[in-house]
């Protein structure tokens, strides 16, 4: 008895701690909320946009698109992992929903999905066994950041694995972006909706490419031949930062992204030219300031360098990219619609690149990696870019339920600061008392204040560059710093907002999430006001100008941003409590998702019972399976027959 007492009490402080820590977390999420709804008259009635004009966006659907009726497609991705024996299943796949949307009508445009969608709706999924210690050799999850490989001394347990694994993530988000860049390239899409965050994703694919010195052990697509010529290092190099658009700037002509506007300058502008053309050409091109002597000598080592690096000839003072890397892009491209039509089309080891040896007689080989895959994911998002310019393609990206805080601590200090909102009342001190995401901010703010937030609504939208800018280190007006390492990512690329589309019928106090949301830039309407753009300075070696793009308040007017909610209003279904304030589209993209996930569930788990059954490898099975599952096994065999 004393025994049982013992236990119980234990069991019962645990609990005990749980629910006072659990209200002390909740009172204090409480007491932050009753804050938020004056933020409304300090700061937030000037950036909240209310009022959206179906007619406006008619006229911005003919000129975006050139009609009336739109066609649209939401693209959802799935993934499965599955222990089986002494290996791991992966899967994944992407997912589609097809519709019209008609902008002709009086208060909001109307929508109308394809029939049978789960028969002719478009998709790509594939899936791959491994051997579970080969999953640390092909995921960079477990690659050691000084040496670049799996740390064989690092003892690695089949639970650790199977629990970090991010193969079949990584499998995931390829073929989203690779199933996206197929709508957009056929030209039938004018709208295409996605579900996650474009900018974020461009940032974590960046991010997991950045680490040069890995690339050439880990990464299976260098030396695969295209049009004869084998991928090599210079080629990886150029393609990483291949997102060129030169009336929004990017690459940007600053900081480390200045290299790579010198040589796309080079490429797309003299490609043809022999000659090459001098330094004062390429600065003047560029416009940039060749009295600035430090300006001068970054400019001198990048042109050097890259002709070490041979990416550029030199000869007679004039400079033009190596006859070898002015065909990279189109051969890159290439690489991903060879890759990305053997992953998701061939069932035939979808998995293996076949390459050339080093004598260059023989072949072999080798399986694609997780840093393959996030090449050829950031890859096919450029693809998707240069065809969403192109074709005057809407693309917009919703995430529901984010955590991010941006707004808060990025946007509104650094605009506070330099006086961009000189009507907010703010001071610093009212920031570190409201919640701690912008998400719950909104929707704190707006239940507070609804009867003065009308639905559906959204914030002013903001580049994607702020998440990574700060104030000034130096706490200069009209000077901004890089967040990390003092770096800002490309501004002028992706816009940001959060909007809240749905209320109660019965209660405007009850209202839907507010989703964030970002969408490409498009600089015939992005930058057409300069009301629409700010400028900092960014001192990064020199003193160099960022614009960014910043619908500064409600007032100003905001074309792309007016179609946006329109479309996304149209697509949010009252009526299905899941779609109440999100998107139906991304919706019945996600259940055609999760029916095949389940399918592809269910032919795992048959194959393993058929596997099982098979008399001359069931008794060579029983030693492949790890003690944890033989265990299960065992548990479960004894469950049913209690």
């Amino acid at each position: 008895m004393r025994e049982r007492s013992a236990l119980g009490s234990k069991i019962r402080r645990t609990g005990d701690t749980l629910r006072n820590t659990a209200c002390a977390e909740i009172n204090d999420y409480q007491q932050r909320f009753s804050k938020v709804g004056k933020f409304y008259e300090l700061l937030f009635k000037d950036l909240i946009v209310e009022k959206f004009d179906l007619g406006e966006a008619c006229q911005t659907a003919r000129k975006l698109f050139g009609k009336d009726i739109a066609s649209l497609v939401a693209i959802d991705g799935t993934e499965y992992s599955k222990p089986l024996f002494d290996m791991i299943i992966f899967y994944a796949g992407a997912y589609s929903c097809e519709g019209k949307i008609d902008f002709t009508g009086d208060c909001i445009a109307r929508v109308k999905y394809k029939d049978r969608f789960m028969e002719k709706g478009e998709d790509v999924s594939s899936c791959v066994p491994v051997y579970l210690n080969k999953v640390p050799e092909i995921d960079q999850t477990f690659h050691d950041i000084s040496q670049g490989r799996a740390n064989i001394m690092k003892p690695m347990t089949e639970q650790f694995i199977l629990d970090n694994t991010n193969v079949a993530n990584f499998m995931m988000t390829f073929a989203e972006f690779y199933l996206a860049y197929k709508f957009a390239a056929v030209g039938n899409y004018d709208i295409i909706l996605m579900d996650r965050s474009l900018s974020n994703m461009y940032s974590s694919l960046i991010y997991d490419t950045a680490i040069k010195r890995f690339w050439q052990t880990n990464c299976s697509i260098l030396g695969f031949e295209i049009d004869g010529i084998p991928l090599d290092i210079n080629d990886l190099t150029i393609a990483r930062y291949n997102i060129t658009n030169r009336a929004l700037d990017l690459p940007p002509r600053r900081g480390d992204y200045l290299r790579y506007a010198i040589l796309f300058n080079l490429l797309h502008g003299h490609a043809t030219r022999e000659e090459g053309v001098n330094f004062d050409a390429i600065c003047s091109s560029l416009k940039l300031n060749t009295k600035d002597e430090n300006t001068c000598k970054r400019i001198q080592n990048y042109l050097e360098r890259s002709v070490e690096q041979r990416l550029i000839e030199a000869s007679n003072g004039k400079y033009m990219v190596s006859k070898r890397y002015r065909s990279t892009w189109s051969r890159v491209k290439k690489l991903v619609s060879i890759i990305g039509d053997q992953m998701f089309h061939s069932d035939k080891q979808p998995f293996k690149i076949q390459k050339k040896s080093s004598d260059g007689k023989t072949t072999h080989k080798d399986t694609i990696t997780t840093l393959d895959l996030a090449f050829l994911t950031l890859f096919s998002l450029y693809m998707l870019l240069e065809e969403c310019w192109n074709k005057n393609i809407l693309l917009i990206g919703i995430t529901k339920d984010t955590t991010v805080h941006e707004f808060k601590n990025h946007v509104i200090p650094i605009c506070v600061n330099n006086s961009i909102w000189p009507n907010n009342r703010l001071v610093p001190q009212d920031l570190d008392n409201i919640p701690n995401t912008d998400r719950m901010l909104l929707q704190a703010m707006s239940m507070l204040n609804y009867d003065k937030i009308h639905v559906p609504w959204s914030l002013i939208e903001y580049d994607a560059a702020f998440v990574t800018t700060i104030q000034d280190s130096k706490n200069r007006k009209g000077y901004v710093s890089g967040a990390i390492k003092n770096k800002i990512m490309p501004s002028q690329l992706f816009l940001r907002s959060f909007v809240q589309l749905e209320q109660g019928r019965q209660n405007s106090m009850l209202r839907s999430n507010v989703l964030a949301i970002d969408r490409l830039a498009y600089p015939s309407f992005d930058l057409q006001s300069p009301l629409s753009t700010v400028g900092f300075t960014h001192e990064y070696g020199d003193n160099e100008l960022i614009n960014f793009i910043l619908y500064k308040n409600n007032r100003v007017k905001n074309e792309i941003q007016n179609l946006v909610i329109d479309v996304l209003k149209a697509m949010s279904s009252p009526t299905i409590p899941e779609t109440f304030g999100h998107n139906e589209a991304l919706y019945i993209a996600d259940k055609i998702a999760k029916w095949h996930n389940e399918q592809f569930r269910k032919i795992v788990e048959s194959t393993g019972t058929w596997i099982l059954s098979d008399k001359g490898l069931r008794n060579f099975l029983l030693y492949m399976n790890s003690f944890r599952e033989r265990r299960e096994i065992f548990e479960s065999s004894r469950k049913n027959r209690h």
